[in-house]
This record gives C-alpha cells, sequence and structure tokens, in this order.
C-alpha cells in the first residue's frame, strides 16, 4: 500500500515536471520565432526582450514552485496563469489571427492532468479572451466580409479542441477511477497480507522467546529499541518499520541451538559456546530465501558482528557489517544488559550507558551509538522505554492476545513436569539459580528408597502414588520452596531464608517422618528417603556448587544408610569419609555375595560387570582380588569447570594406564573416581603400583606433591574369594 502511495507521488512530480519542461520549450521556441522576425524586421529588439522577460518570469516563478514542493497540484495553476499573461500579451501585439492557435500547445499538455474542470475553466476564459478581441476587431472595422470565415474558424477550433480535449479528460478519468477503485482493493488484500505476514513474524519471534522464560519479550524489545534508532538516524519511516520486521526475528536462528546450551545456568564451555554461535548462520539460512521483504536475513546472520572486526560469524567491520545488523547489534546488547539473566542481575542503567559509550567505535558503530544515547535520554534512570510505541497500526490485537496464551500455556508445559507438575530439571535449575543468586537458604536432595523395589512390588501406579503425596509434603514445607523433579525417584528443592542448621534439621525430621506416614497410612509397606543438605551463602557460592553439595551430602547418606538425612561438611572431611566408605561397602557387599542393591548396581555398572568376569575365572580356587580406589578431589574453593575436571580425570586414566598397562583392569566407578582390579597380587606390590599411579599423576598435571586446590588419592582394600 505504502508503495502504491509512492507511486502516485512520483507520478504527480514527473508530470508536473514534463509540464514545467514543456512550458520552457513554448517559451523557448516563441522567442526564436520573435527573433526571427526581429531578423526580417517585422519586430523590435525591444519587443522580442518585453516577451521574453514576461514569460521567463512566470516560468521561474513556477521552476521555484516546482522545486519547494514538486508533486503540488498548484504549479499547473501558476502555469495557466503565465501562459494568459503571454496569450493576452501576443493578441495585444500580433499582426495575424492565427494567434488564437497559440492555445494548442498548452492545452494538449493539461490534459495529461485528466481534470475535467481544469480543462472547462481554460476553455472558458480561452474562448472570453477570443470574443473580446472579435469584438474589438469589429469596432475598428478590422472585420469583412471576406475575413468572417477566419473568425468562424477560430471559434470552431477552439470549441472543438476543448470539447475534445474534455472528452478525452472524462474518458481517461473513467479509466483511472477504475484503475484507482483496483488500486484500493489490491492496498486492502495487501495490507491484510501484510497484517497477517506480520502477526506471523511476532509470533515466531514469541515462540523463539519462549525457549527460556528469561528472554521472553526479547525480540519485541530489541524490535522496538532498533526502530527508534533508525528514527533517531533520521530514516523514513517506510524503512523504520521494515527495521522493526526484520529485528524481530533477528534470533530466530536458537531454534537450532539445543535447550540444554540456550538454557544453561552456568557459564557454557567453549563447545557449547560454538554451538550457540552458530545460532547466527541458521537464521540466516532460514531466511535468506523468504521474499517477502529485502534484507530479512541480515539481521539474523550478521547482528553479533562486532565494529572493530571481532565478532562473528564472519568478522566483518565497519561499514563491511549492513546498517540494519549494526542498528540490532546495539538494540540487542542493551536489552541484553538491561535485563535479568538466568546467571545473573540486569546492570544498573548508568552502567550500561557507561558500557555503551566505553565501546562506542569497538563493539558499536559510533553513529548508531550517539543516535542511542540520544534516544535514552528520553528514558526513565530505570531504563525502560517511557512509551512504547505501536508496531503494528490497526493489528489484530484478539489474535495477539491468543498467541501470547498459547506462547504461556507452550512455555508451563515445557517446564514442568507432566505426573507431579512440580518444575522438570532444567526449569527447576534456572529458578533456583535466579533465586539463589539473591538469597540465602539452604539446597537438599531428596531420594526415595529402594523405589524399584516399591513399583516392583506395589506397581507403578501406587508408586506414582507416593510421587504426589511426597510433592504435597514437599509444598507444604515453605510458601517460597522451588520444587524440582530430577530424576525418577529424587527431587532438588531449595528453600530461601533459615541457615541455622537445627531449624534445618526439624524441618528434614518433620518432612522424613510424613514420608513415613505416607506409606503406613496407605498400608503400603515402607517408605522412606535419604535426604542431602547444603547450606547456601549467596555471597559465596553458585547453584552448581551447592548442587554438587548436596549431592555429595546425599551419597554419603545413601552409603552409611538410609531413611535420614546428612550435611554437607568440609570437602576434605566429606571426600575421605565418602571414599572410605564407599569402598568399604563394596567389600562388605562382595565378602557377603550380596546381590548389591538397585542403587549401587545402576551407579556402578561397569565395575560390577568387571567384578563378576573375575569372579567367574576365580571361581574354583581360592583368590584374593586387591581393590584400589583412586578419587581425584577438589579443594574448598576451587573453581573448576567442567572441561578442567574432565582433563584432570583423563590425566589420571592417563596416568593408570602407563603403569599398569592394561586397560581392562580399570573400572569407572563415578565421574571423579577409578577402581583397579589385580587378581593374586601382593599387597605390598600394589601399594608400590598406586604410589607410582600418584606420581605420573602429579608429573602430568605439573605439581610433584599434593596440594590444597585439587589432588589424587588412593585406597586399598582386599577380597578373598571363597569357593
Amino acid at each position: 500500500m505504502q508503495d502504491n502511495k509512492n507511486a502516485m507521488v512520483n507520478l504527480e512530480k514527473r508530470l508536473n515536471r514534463d509540464i514545467v519542461l514543456g512550458w520552457g520549450a513554448i517559451v523557448f521556441i516563441l522567442f526564436v520565432a520573435y527573433l526571427a522576425e526581429v531578423y526580417k524586421g517585422q519586430r523590435s529588439i525591444v519587443y522580442a526582450l518585453i516577451f521574453m522577460f514576461i514569460n521567463c518570469l512566470t516560468l521561474l516563478f513556477c521552476v521555484v514552485q516546482y522545486r519547494r514542493n514538486p508533486e503540488s497540484r498548484k504549479i499547473r495553476y501558476w502555469l495557466l496563469l503565465g501562459f494568459y499573461i503571454m496569450y493576452l500579451f501576443c493578441f495585444a501585439t500580433a499582426k495575424t489571427h492565427l494567434v488564437f492557435t497559440y492555445i494548442l500547445p498548452i492545452l494538449s499538455m493539461l490534459i495529461l492532468y485528466h481534470d475535467q474542470k481544469l480543462i472547462i475553466r481554460t476553455g472558458i476564459i480561452t474562448l472570453v479572451i477570443n470574443e473580446a478581441f472579435i469584438a474589438k476587431w469589429f469596432l475598428v472595422d478590422g472585420v469583412s466580409v471576406e475575413n468572417t470565415r477566419d473568425i468562424e474558424i477560430q471559434v470552431g477550433v477552439l470549441m472543438l479542441c476543448f470539447a475534445g480535449c474534455w472528452m478525452a479528460t472524462r474518458i481517461y478519468s473513467a479509466v483511472h477511477d477504475v484503475n484507482s477503485d483496483y488500486i484500493k482493493k489490491l492496498d486492502e488484500k495487501t495490507s491484510q497480507i501484510q497484517r497477517m505476514t506480520f502477526q506471523t513474524i511476532e509470533t515466531i519471534a514469541n515462540t523463539i522467546d519462549a525457549k527460556d522464560e528469561y528472554t521472553k519479550g526479547h525480540s519485541r524489545r530489541v524490535s522496538d529499541y532498533s526502530a527508534e534508532i533508525a528514527r533517531e538516524l533520521g530514516m523514513e519511516e517506510e524503512e523504520i518499520e521494515r527495521i522493526r520486521y526484520i529485528a524481530l526475528l533477528h534470533d530466530i536462528g536458537k531454534i537450532g541451538v539445543p535447550d540444554a546450551v540456550l538454557n544453561k545456568p552456568g557459564r557454557l564451555t567453549e563447545a557449547e559456546y560454538e554451538l550457540m554461535k552458530r545460532h547466527t548462520t541458521i537464521g540466516g539460512d532460514i531466511l535468506k530465501d523468504v521474499g517477502m521483504m529485502p534484507d530479512l536475513d541480515v539481521g539474523a546472520k550478521y547482528h553479533h558482528e562486532r565494529y572493530d572486526g571481532k565478532g562473528y560469524p564472519n568478522g566483518l567491520k565497519g561499514e563491511e557489517i549492513p546498517m540494519i545488523a549494526r542498528i540490532i547489534c546495539m538494540a540487542d546488547s542493551y536489552d541484553a544488559m538491561t535485563s535479568n539473566r538466568i546467571y545473573r542481575k540486569h546492570l544498573n542503567h548508568h552502567v550500561v550507558i557507561d558500557e555503551l559509550r566505553r565501546c562506542r567505535g569497538t563493539q558499536f558503530d559510533p553513529d548508531v551509538t550517539d543516535a542511542f544515547l540520544r534516544f535514552l535520554d528520553r528514558l526513565d534512570s530505570s531504563g525502560m522505554l517511557t512509551e512504547v510505541p505501536e508496531t503494528i497500526e490497526g493489528a489484530n490485537r484478539l489474535l495477539n492476545r491468543v498467541m501470547e496464551d498459547q506462547s504461556n500455556k507452550l512455555t508451563e508445559t515445557s517446564q514442568k513436569d507432566q505426573l507431579t507438575k512440580v518444575y522438570n530439571r532444567s526449569a527447576g535449575e534456572r529458578y533456583m539459580t535466579v533465586t539463589m543468586r539473591d538469597s540465602m537458604g539452604y539446597m537438599f536432595y531428596l531420594n526415595i528408597d529402594d523405589m524399584r523395589r516399591i513399583n516392583r512390588e506395589q506397581g507403578t501406579r501406587m508408586g506414582d502414588f507416593y510421587l504426589l503425596q511426597i510433592v504435597d509434603l514437599l509444598q507444604c514445607m515453605d510458601p517460597n520452596i522451588i520444587v524440582a523433579r530430577y530424576g525418577g525417584d529424587e527431587f532438588l528443592c531449595f528453600v530461601p531464608g533459615p541457615t541455622d542448621t537445627e531449624t534445618i534439621s526439624d524441618q528434614m525430621s518433620q518432612l522424613l517422618d510424613g514420608i513415613r506416614f505416607i506409606a503406613m497410612d496407605t498400608g503400603g509397606g515402607k517408605l522412606t528417603a535419604s535426604i542431602g543438605v547444603s547450606v547456601h551463602d549467596n555471597l559465596k557460592q553458585t547453584f552448581a556448587e551447592a548442587l554438587a553439595e548436596a549431592d555429595k551430602a546425599l551419597y554419603f547418606m545413601k552409603q552409611s544408610g538410609k531413611d535420614s538425612f546428612y550435611f554437607y561438611k568440609q570437602v576434605a572431611d566429606m571426600e575421605e569419609d565418602l571414599s572410605r566408605q564407599e569402598l568399604s561397602n563394596l567389600v562388605e557387599a562382595i565378602r557377603a555375595k550380596d546381590n548389591f542393591s538397585d542403587a549401587m548396581v545402576l551407579g556402578q555398572q561397569d565395575f560390577f560387570r568387571m567384578y563378576e568376569f573375575i569372579s567367574d575365572v576365580v571361581k574354583d580356587r581360592k583368590k584374593e582380588v586387591e581393590l584400589v580406589m583412586f578419587t581425584l578431589a577438589f579443594g574448598e574453593g576451587a573453581d573448576f569447570s567442567v572441561e578442567q575436571r574432565d582433563m584432570a580425570q583423563d590425566l589420571v586414566d592417563k596416568a593408570i594406564l602407563e603403569v599398569v598397562h592394561d586397560p581392562d583392569a580399570i573400572c569407572t566407578y563415578s565421574s571423579t573416581q577409578r577402581i583397579l582390579i589385580f587378581v593374586d597380587e601382593s599387597e605390598s606390590n600394589v601399594k608400590r603400583i598406586a604410589e607410582e599411579i600418584e606420581k605420573k599423576f602429579y608429573q602430568m598435571y605439573g605439581r610433584r606433591e599434593k596440594h590444597e586446590i585439587m589432588s589424587l588419592e588412593y585406597r586399598i582394600a582386599s577380597v578373598k574369594e571363597e569357593t
């Protein structure tokens, strides 16, 4: 629709330009004719100069009006006024009756305007002027029987010409009206298609944002900021709207990024960051063949390019980056800094302004930065828009509300566990991360004891009933508790507020009593749970650290006995207790020829497969089996990323292989523990091998002695196979 309006305006400009040029051509031709008459002695030079002055003055006035407003319809009337001044001058000075024909050139140009009233008015004025001069000729006896015919031809030609022009104009107007109606209907259809297209764009943007609760509304805000920057840069309104909708889809490539990476609470690994960076090229590929709007893929593909060339995906620099992408880069960065994220709170408005100024000319285009800073001067101190502009004039608000409701339902469905209706694992991690950033409290990790046995003996329906009852108990503990189903029989919870162990112990005891009572009340047998507790200090501890502590406390509880809770102690003591307890329980289970608990087998399948093989080999003879457990321990306050921990564990595996040279003797017991199995090997030799492995590890790691940040410990136990 806007294109059609622009086409009409351009048509008016071209018509005015052509008629002014035509008028100038007529004046020039007449001037040449008069100069010829001067040359032949039929006119004086003074007459020719006066004629040119009158007509050039009118022409100059029309040119000035055209430069001021080239599409103005008033230009044609000013041109007619000048023409009639010339017409009267010619009539007053002409020595021929054919001067009436001077009207024909201007008449042929006026027909282009297809204005019937203009033709009628011009015709009436022309006939009046000609009749006035005919009357003058009668009064001065300039008319005789011989030249009456000329007067008849004069009047007849003028009436015929104006009548023909009027008919042509009327036909032209009828065709024009039909075309206008067609164009109007076409504009309405185009407008409907545009509204549907833009609503589709908004729906896609909402769907993208719904993948992460903490980016909800991000695309809309970036769209609004981008439009304001474009307006501040002096762009046309049509271009501003185009940028608005391109910005709405700038993050469409996140559809191709795994949710686990997109919603990760902590810092991304290098591999995860590479996956995240791919959303720019994915978005560009999705939009590159969509032809409804030019450059629709530019925002998605290049909005992470930096002005200094250090961005991605192509490392473009300065003016190489499309202006649209430079604008969206600024808007995207501003919204990221002023919005809460799962890994941090939003930044103070003044801090954000300082950051924008600091990055001017490095990350951001200087002109775009200056324009955005001017716009931000009109914002309040919180950095929020005081007035959010309309994105679609006359948009279907009902449809938008329906889309938003569906988006909210989709978000809720994706965050809740289907059975218990509490948060699922990923959503629980996100909400706990944000809450723990600002609040002290405690985290506890609850595991239902022997859930597999319950499902096997009492049926899964009874198991589901127990889960729902336990959820009710958890939600009644505290109105602010965050509960997440972390596994089939596990719940992770965070309670903001209390940090004293006495209060927490009372709450844990009441919770365990309630769980025991569930089974007693239904007559379904014994139901117990084990709980690991970590007291959280938001100034010193992250979500990941609290989870690791609660997990270790739970594991210690499971190894020490069930149906109770355990607080995380000092890391060094805990890990020493854990490794000793784990190895001791394992040896006791083997000596007792226990079938091993479901939890133990499930957690250490690699070890038990290997041990069963060894048991078969030594079944008919009395053999001693030596077990060596290596535990990689991390000191309190150590800040190791997942990659660093994995690299350290790889060094442990490499050290074991270099000393033992037998990969079949190594079993994975946990993510930080390995077990070596020796058959009929002396205890002294096993200890020597363990010490050699420990020494080899520290050589690889770059330390010759243990240190407080990370260490490798080993424990040895003997198991004698009885025939």
